[in-house]
């Protein structure tokens, strides 16, 4: 009975892994997502603010 529990407490210490190293990825990729995002408006601001200045 005891092998049958060990086996059980180590699948759950390999699931609770596997969903903390996804959860790991999954919010270094948001991350990188939202840093992109914030690049991205800025440099269309910036473009933008000299389009303005250059027709004025």
């Amino acid at each position: 009975m005891s092998l049958v529990l060990l086996v059980l407490l180590v699948v759950l210490v390999l699931m609770v892994v596997c969903v903390v190293l996804v959860e790991l990825v999954v919010l270094d990729v948001l991350v990188e997502l939202v840093v992109l995002d914030v690049f991205t408006v800025y440099v269309v601001f910036v473009v933008l603010v000299r389009r303005i200045r250059a027709a004025v």
